[in-house]
């Protein structure tokens, strides 16, 4: 006589072979994943670089691309709608199938249903004594915040985001206490929605091609250098496919809606990218390192001070400029944005124009970050949101 029942010894049989396979998917490439690693790697890396950054992520590779981690996505998603179930992601989609960031509160943000008044003012406050410390030595900021998509893409947004009407943003008062600094800002707004959609990618939280050539043509007119701006024609090609955004590798989900972009054509002025001994701040991320692009022994020294939304293009668009160098340096150690950069890397690095360009979602400080070697405005004061 056995010690367990027939049908307890099926039971276990099924429940070992469902651990048995779910070893095995470990081993059995996904259907559904893309083969890709989530952020590509920079040109410019060394073979030692790429097999360095490819060994460290190697991890999230296996997890994106193996064990059906991009199959149940899919599974579930159907399975939802099919039952017209409500979902709960980091992302969802608009009217017209465009993807949209949901998380970092950027949709509360974009509407006005959030303004962190203390930490824009905190942002604020620090700009405004960066240009104190600078202007003796001649030195220029423009302001110019990247906008969520949610900000620019206002045709696209679903129909709930209609009822979400609040007349001020995070971003008008920033423009509104940097013009109170004295500061240099540009909205960059009114000028990417004058342009035809779609403005950003589909599947990505980015700006596409165009646009970030548009706002860069913004910001050389606010910098009072109108002929340095480029032409998009000169620098772009036509639409052509282009991989699937951030938004669908982080969560491993197949496109819905065909993703295209201009690819940049530029005939680079510039020298290749080169580490500048000024510049010792990094950013946390391996692919946000501080660079520098050479274009001439005379000229002036521009230093762009953003995040991803900026780092591979904007400093090889100078190519009207008279500029000797322009150099790009993460606005922050963390990828989701603080406000702790190396101020004293600013200084030696000698800038003649600083253009500013945090992303929209990261650009209020945040509890006790300050940038080091900055001075603080307020010496004996409580920080903003820090208890006393």
């Amino acid at each position: 006589m056995t010690l367990l029942s027939r049908h307890r010894r099926h039971l276990g049989v099924l429940v070992a072979g469902l651990f048995g396979f779910l070893l095995l998917s470990n081993l059995i490439p996904d259907p559904f994943a893309s083969g890709q690693w989530r952020m590509q790697i920079p040109d410019h890396f060394t073979w030692s670089q790429k097999l360095n950054y490819k060994f460290r992520n190697i991890g999230t590779y296996i997890q994106d691309n193996f064990g059906f981690r991009a199959t149940f996505p899919v599974l579930r998603r159907d399975l939802r709608e099919a039952l017209h179930s409500p979902d709960s992601r980091p992302f969802y989609a608009g009217r017209d199938g465009q993807l949209f960031w949901g998380r970092e509160q950027a949709p509360a943000q974009s509407a006005g249903a959030l303004v962190r008044a203390a930490n824009v003012e905190r942002f604020v406050a620090m700009v405004g004594e960066m240009q104190r410390v600078l202007a003796p030595r001649g030195t220029r900021i423009v302001v110019a915040i990247p906008p969520n998509a949610q900000s620019v893409e206002l045709e696209a947004l679903p129909a709930w985001y209609e009822a979400l009407a609040y007349p001020t943003t995070e971003y008008d008062l920033a423009l509104a206490g940097l013009k109170a600094e004295g500061v240099t800002a540009v909205d960059l707004r009114p000028v990417l929605k004058a342009s035809p959609r779609p403005r950003y990618l589909m599947t990505d939280t980015h700006w596409n091609s165009r646009s970030s050539v548009l706002a860069f043509n913004a910001v050389m007119a606010a910098a009072g250098h109108e002929d340095w701006q480029v032409d998009p024609a000169e620098v772009l090609g036509p639409p052509a496919p282009a991989a699937r955004g951030d938004l669908l590798r982080t969560t491993r989900l197949p496109p819905r809606v065909k993703e295209e972009d201009m690819p940049f054509t530029i005939k680079d002025r510039a020298g290749p990218p080169r580490f500048d001994a000024a510049l010792r701040h990094h950013n946390e991320h391996v692919a946000f390192k501080s660079l520098a692009y050479d274009y001439a022994p005379t000229g002036l020294r521009v230093l762009i001070m953003g995040d991803s939304f900026t780092g591979a293009v904007w400093p090889r668009l100078f190519l009207k400029g008279d500029v000797s160098v322009a150099a790009w340096m993460h606005g922050s150690r963390r990828v989701t944005g603080s406000c702790d950069f190396d101020f004293d890397d600013v200084k030696r690095f000698a800038p003649d124009l600083i253009i500013m360009a945090r992303t929209e979602r990261f650009f209020p400080c945040y509890g006790d970050d300050w940038p080091t070697g900055l001075p603080r405005p307020w010496t004996h004061a409580v920080p903003n949101n820090v208890a006393p």
